[in-house]
């Protein structure tokens, strides 16, 4: 299954752009890169100054798909990967932050 802005939160992320929108940490905001790894918790993102750990909860992504950049709170994302890939149910409404990159 192809991964879209509706689908993002049951899919892979690794390999996707991010950006830390929004953070508790405010040394964190803004920080954009490649998902090179998840844990249940944490994204690791993939930076121009290496690799970061980045917790999920309390913060808020921006991720880049087929040319949108779609908002999910961090929230949404913590489980462990492969769990959260089988989830099925509820729908989440998602925030579409624009239409073009």
């Amino acid at each position: 299954m192809k991964i879209t802005p509706h689908n993002l939160i049951y899919h892979e992320l690794i390999g996707l752009n991010v950006r830390v929108a929004q953070s508790t940490n405010p040394s964190q905001e803004g920080i954009t890169g490649l998902v090179v790894g998840e844990t249940k918790n944490t994204l690791v993102i993939e930076t121009g100054r290496g690799e970061k750990q980045i917790q999920k909860m309390h913060n808020t992504f921006h991720f880049n798909i087929e040319d949108q950049v779609v908002s999910v709170a961090g929230s949404l994302l913590v489980a462990q990967p492969e769990n959260r890939i089988k989830k099925k149910g509820k729908r989440y409404k998602l925030n579409y932050c624009g239409v073009s990159r």
